[in-house]
């Protein structure tokens, strides 16, 4: 099976494939929910590097796109039934089991190899830059000015306060996008398609 790998087809079905892909997931909210599915920030978080998180997500991200491209035709490919785009829908399905249920372990494992662990739950898309966090410099922690006071309060409960749990608040525990669709369904959707694309594109060596 090996040698029927056609090494340049793999790189550009992968590449393609995870380009639409990685369009999808970022796309605009009326497509994939809001927030977007940022999987190129949780995966470049693992890493302790000082630059943005977003360059070795990226490669690491297209990294994988390419990889499961090459497992695809080197073992799965003469084993699927179907035209090609349905082998390669057939064959998503492994990564998109691995995305929800190992993906999330995985990479808070790497990052306590990599000492990186306290930035924030990974896969989290409200671990950066998250409205709702904590601040250590709370302005009503010491010396209160609100204690006091008893008009504009800026301590005081809000009705338009962004931290309080909304439906659509990506912040709340189970929070689902803001289309409605649990976050499952969607990575299934956007797999699917990433696997269809490299199924159609790919071509075997003869």
């Amino acid at each position: 099976m090996l040698r029927q790998v056609n090494l340049v087809s793999v790189a550009k079905a992968g590449i393609l494939g995870t380009v639409i892909m990685t369009i999808i997931m970022y796309g605009p909210p009326p497509l994939m929910g809001n927030p977007p599915m940022d999987i190129m920030a949780a995966l470049g978080s693992v890493f302790p590097f000082k630059i943005s998180p977003y360059i070795f997500g990226f490669l690491v991200h297209f990294g994988i796109g390419i990889g499961l491209t090459f497992i695809y035709a080197a073992f799965f490919y003469g084993r699927l039934p179907g035209p090609t785009w349905l082998k390669g829908g057939l064959f998503s399905l492994l990564p998109w089991l691995f995305a929800i249920t190992l993906l999330g372990p995985s990479l808070q494992l790497a990052a306590q190899i990599f000492g990186t662990a306290q930035s924030g739950p990974m896969a989290n898309p409200c671990a950066i830059a998250n409205p709702c966090a904590p601040k250590a410099a709370n302005p009503c922690a010491v010396a209160n000015p609100c204690a006091v006071k008893t008009q504009a309060n800026p301590c005081a409960p809000q009705t338009a306060n962004p931290c309080v749990a909304k439906p659509a608040n990506p912040c709340a525990p189970g929070a689902q996008a803001q289309s409605g669709i649990p976050p499952q369904v969607l990575s299934l959707i956007v797999h699917v398609i990433y696997g269809a694309v490299v199924g159609a594109l790919y071509r075997p060596r003869v």
